[in-house]
């Protein structure tokens, strides 16, 4: 593990050096655990997948409910690596260890129905298409399974103008491409949550717990969803349930 920690880390970029940083930031904070909380998340004795699990800090705390089976996928190696160095010295010999995959949406290496729980932070303004990820995400959940997951709405880039400059400008142009042509051209868009809650509705799930962790100027920055997989053949067909 030492060589190839030591190969992850020579090729951090700076994005990736200050995400890591933030994220064990929050962790030792408190931040995690309070996001996990606020959405009602329990893992215990659970089959927990955690969907772009970047360097594992959501996952260290899920560890610690010891559910039956914790995974965690990322599409970016550097950060799986990194992760396993981490977490193996935050992790208690108690807690359930996580298995960490390169994988990414919309297409998830496992079967349908395969975890009890499934998160997914701030993911979707990456994902090519909000309603194909958000499928995929319900495909592996079980019947009466949780998924939770956040995003950025209108109002997170005017928290950042003078730190980034250009960025807020793109992720503003990114948003109107992808609500003019249903297309990702750029991705990080921004995301009205009420149209997340209402494909979440129309792929079968129930949102349960829907929190905004601030505004600015008015607008939604980051959205919390929480929701639940309904037996949607029991719904259209009533004989199923007699």
């Amino acid at each position: 593990m030492g060589k190839y920690y030591i190969m992850a880390n020579n090729h951090l970029t700076q994005w990736h050096r200050a995400y890591i940083k933030n994220a064990y930031r929050e962790l030792e904070q408190g931040t995690t655990r309070k996001q996990l909380d606020a959405l009602n998340i329990k893992a215990t004795g659970k089959n927990v997948l955690d969907v772009g699990c970047g360097p594992g800090n959501h996952l260290v705390i899920l560890s610690k409910h010891s559910p039956k089976l914790l995974v965690g996928v990322d599409i970016d190696e550097r950060f799986l690596t990194i992760g396993r160095s981490r977490m193996g010295k935050l992790i208690r010999p108690s807690s359930t260890k996580p298995s960490l995959i390169n994988a990414s949406l919309p297409t998830l290496p496992f079967a349908d129905k395969s975890f009890d729980l499934v998160t997914c932070f701030l993911v979707m303004p990456h994902v090519p298409d909000d309603k194909e990820a958000l499928s995929e995400l319900a495909r592996v959940l079980k019947i009466g399974g949780t998924l939770a997951i956040s995003g950025h709405g209108l109002g997170f880039p005017l928290r950042y103008l003078k730190r980034f400059r250009i960025k807020p400008l793109q992720m503003y142009l990114a948003s109107i491409i992808y609500r003019l042509t249903g297309k990702k051209i750029i991705r990080n868009t921004l995301q009205n949550d009420k149209k997340i809650c209402r494909i979440l509705k129309n792929i079968g799930l129930t949102v349960d717990v829907l929190r905004h962790n601030k505004r600015v100027l008015g607008c939604v920055s980051t959205y919390w969803i929480g929701a639940t997989k309904m037996d949607t053949k029991s719904e259209t067909n009533p004989k199923a349930t007699q």
